[in-house]
């Protein structure tokens, strides 16, 4: 009898609940495993279950690798308004909950416990203490550069980020608009993506982000060098299954550019060598 698959999450957006459940209708019309949904698009089986769970949106390169898997014939289209419908659903769900985020939680016995501080908050408390016993006074770079400096993941710096545009008191639209008139075009995945992915951004969407949340190009560098120092940390002890994929990819682009004359040498060497080795062992060197 065939497992039952998990429910969908309940925590997510009305909206992607209702593309991970068409995906899933999708792949049961199909008959097809996610093992054999594997083998026709070339995503990992984490990666596709983790498409129809309903805990992140993701991406559309894996969405769309999904639904075409499972039905070539589906329209791309239609299927991209859907993502792009819970995509918008995401954005307020993380906004209302970051409206949120200052609310106590309760342990199970009852007693209110807070929230883990995150990095920006902790700069505030230091710089208001300094403040209460001397007359120290930094300036906002200072502090935005501590902030930085203390930056060890990247829910910490996702965290800066978003505290900046509160800072600014701007929407995400407003953003948008800021960096276009700046001569960067940022989507509404891209600005999605910076603020709530999983990952430090890539840079061209943070550079956007940053310029449209009217940061300065010598404190924009400070932002860049900030993501680049925890990548390569990250980097150095980064998932196996990620790794694996990264390896097979690596393979895969090698093969594709060798040239036939190439291969033909390659192939003819090695033939040569394992005759040569053949005869060693027969006769003796």
């Amino acid at each position: 009898m065939p497992r039952q698959p998990s429910p969908i999450s309940a925590e997510a957006s009305a909206e992607l609940r209702e593309l991970a459940s068409g995906m899933r209708d999708l792949k049961e019309t199909a008959g097809l495993t996610f093992s054999a949904l594997t083998e026709r698009v070339h995503y990992s089986t984490a990666s596709l279950s983790g498409a129809v769970s309903g805990k992140k949106l993701p991406t559309w390169e894996v969405t769309w690798a999904f639904i075409h898997g499972c039905d070539p014939a589906a329209d791309e289209q239609v299927w991209k308004q859907r993502w792009e419908a819970a995509e918008e659903g995401e954005l307020r769900r993380s906004e209302a909950e970051a409206s949120d985020a200052d609310t106590a939680v309760r342990r199970p016995g009852g007693a209110p416990r807070q929230r883990r501080s995150t990095v920006a908050e902790l700069v505030r408390e230091e710089v208001e203490r300094r403040q209460q016993t001397t007359a120290w006074s930094p300036s906002e770079a200072m502090t935005v550069s501590t902030a930085l400096a203390l930056c060890t993941t990247p829910y910490d710096f996702r965290e800066l980020l978003r505290d900046l545009m509160e800072t600014q008191g701007l929407t995400s639209n407003e953003i948008r608009a800021n960096a276009r008139n700046k001569g960067i075009v940022l989507g509404r995945g891209d600005v999605f993506s910076v603020l709530h992915g999983s990952e430090i951004p890539e840079t061209e969407p943070l550079h956007g982000f940053l310029l449209g949340c009217n940061v300065g190009l010598v404190r924009i560098n400070e932002w860049h060098r900030t993501a680049t120092r925890i990548k390569i940390s990250h980097a150095r002890r980064m998932d196996p299954e990620e790794t694996e994929r990264q390896r097979f990819a690596a393979w895969r682009a090698f093969w594709a550019r060798l040239s036939f004359e190439t291969a033909l040498s390659m192939i003819s060497t090695i033939l040569f060598l394992t005759v040569q080795l053949a005869s060693i062992f027969k006769n003796g060197i």
